[in-house]
Formats: structure tokens, sequence, C-alpha cells
């Protein structure tokens, strides 16, 4: 008689090694994609935006993703903006980006910019929406991530992020950036500076970029002990004491030679331009004197260019940070 029961195992666990084996491919081609905010959001007829997108990769990922792009248009079948996604094939250590370009027939409208990563038989998509319309030639400030990294950062360590400065309509120029302010306002806040350069020559080509780095600050110097000033004070007094004594010995001689009361009086000036700065509290140290206070802070960025155009667009450029005290 037929055992089913061996029959049932015997079947059955070779399905379960099938299943095992045909799962592995998909837990190795886990990933996901995302796109950063297109740069500038709206175009003129002609001009181009740019967007940074980035793969995340599950741990066991080994392989490379294809990416695609499209642009669609519920109301505009002609002439349609063109994308490019640069380099096409990814791998886990690349970053890349996409590019949307438009020509001076392109029909005002939003367009749909879907884009697509592949991998084996795992595909992921997100999309973007640029505007095209006819823009006043002017400039867009970003900064990308919006928050520094890394972040938080232990007081007396800095922070960066990429600052892009995006043209409007066919703007060409150079724009200076700055800090324009910090919140919230405490001693020893951190500061910001760019690197190469805050000064950015925009031609209408590729949005030039610069890096964003925030300073904290963690150095404490021991100021003189009080003894030690008190010491240079009488000294310095004692100095400039004795030219007025002599003025007083000559004033009391009126047979004296009104010569040799000028030679004390130049000494006597001399003398106190010399010891003067000496007197004064040396404060020179007082910023370096600060620790950057534990708190999250905001930068807002800004720009002129040298017609003293700023930068166009409905919400500000800022950037945060968080400051934790070092252990």
């Amino acid at each position: 008689m037929v055992n089913f029961k061996h029959v049932l195992r015997a079947a059955v666990f070779p399905c379960a090694i099938l299943l095992f084996l045909a799962a592995m491919p998909a837990a190795q081609a886990q990933f996901t994609l995302s796109a950063g905010p297109l740069e500038p959001s709206s175009v003129d007829p002609g001009g181009s935006a740019t967007s940074i997108l980035t793969l995340t990769y599950g741990t066991t990922f080994t392989g490379t993703v294809d990416l695609t792009c499209a642009v669609t248009s519920s109301t505009i079948t002609s002439d349609l903006p063109a994308c490019e996604v640069s380099p096409l094939s990814e791998t886990a250590s690349s970053l890349p980006s996409l590019t949307i370009t438009t020509s001076g027939s392109t029909p005002p409208g939003t367009y749909q910019v879907a884009i697509t990563g592949t991998s084996g038989s795992t595909s992921v998509s997100t999309t973007l929406y640029v505007n095209v319309a006819d823009l006043q030639q002017d400039y867009t400030i970003s900064v990308y991530p919006p928050t520094a990294i890394p972040s938080p950062v232990v007081a007396g360590s800095t922070a960066t992020s990429m600052v892009t400065v995006a043209p409007i309509g066919g703007y060409t120029g150079t724009v200076t950036l700055s800090c324009l302010s910090v919140t919230p306002v405490v001693t020893g806040a951190p500061v910001c500076s760019f690197t190469p350069t805050a000064t950015l020559k925009v031609t209408g080509g590729t949005p030039p970029n610069t890096t964003l780095t925030l300073t904290t600050f963690t150095t404490v110097t021991n100021p003189p002990s009080s003894f030690l000033n008190r010491s240079r004070r009488m000294f310095y007094a004692l100095w400039l004491g004795i030219p007025s004594l002599a003025f007083v010995g000559l004033g009391a001689a009126g047979k004296r030679s009104r010569k040799l009361l000028g030679i004390f009086l130049l000494i006597a000036i001399a003398a106190g331009l010399f010891l003067v700065p000496a007197c004064g509290n040396n404060s020179s140290n007082s910023a370096a004197n600060q620790i950057t206070p534990n708190n999250t802070y905001t930068f807002t960025l800004t720009g002129s260019d040298l017609k003293g155009l700023g930068p166009s667009s409905t919400s500000e450029a800022t950037v945060t940070l968080t400051v934790t005290t070092p252990k």
C-alpha cells in the first residue's frame, strides 16, 4: 500500500527549497529610489533644471540599478521637455542626477517626470513636476540636504551642506552668497563659510554650487590672574607718576630753563602712548572663550549679484544644525 504521508513529505520539501531559492534574488534586489527637488522648479522655455537622485540599498544588495526617465503631460503633446539620467547604471557607491531640458518652442505648462530604477525583476519609481513658463530673469538659492551633515555634531566640530544657485528665465551673472541670519541668537552660535568660494558665476548652463560649512566652538582660554593684572597696573602707575613729579619740580624752579621742561613733557607723552595699551583689558580672545550651547540652529542664506539683485524664491533657503555638548 502506498504511504501517502511519505509521498506528501517528499513533495513538500523540494517545493520549499525552490520557493526559498526563488525568494533570494528579490531580497538581493531590495532598494528604494528618491529624487531631490528640481532646481529650479520653474524654467523658461529653453532652460533646464536638475535633481539629485538617491538610491538606498538593502544590506544584501550587490547588483546594479538601471535608471530611466520619461516626461509626460496631461494637456500638452508637442515638443515635450527632454530628460536624462547620468549615469544610467548605478551601484551602491555612486550618486546619479537627473537633468530636464526644454527648447525655445516648449509650450508653457506643468510636466510630470517619472524616474524608474530597475534591478532584475524589481522596479521602483518616483515622480517630479517641472513648470515651464515665461519667467523674469532671476535666480534661486537652494540648500541640499536641508540638514547639515553630520547632524547632530559635538560642539567644536563642523558640518556641511551643498548650496546651488540656479538661473531663472535665462539669467546670467555673478552671485555672492552670505548667511543672512542664524537663530537662536546666542553667544558662541555657529558661524558659516563657503568653500571654495562664496561667489558663483551663473552662465545659464549647469547651475553652479559650493560647499557651506557650519563651524561650532569649544575652545576655552584662561584669562590672566587678577594678581598679575594688579601688579602690572601698579608698575605702570609708578612710571607714569615719575614725569608728574618732574613737572612739579620744574614748575617750582622758576629760574630753570623752559627748554628742560619741554624735554620732560615729550618724555611723558611718549611713555603714556607706550604704556596705555597695556593698561586696558585684554579682550582679543573673548570670542574664543565661548562654547556653542546645545541647540538646533537655523541659518538663512541670501545672495546678491553685481547689480544688487537678490534671489527670487517662494521660500527662504535655510539649513539646520543640531549641536550637543562634548562628553
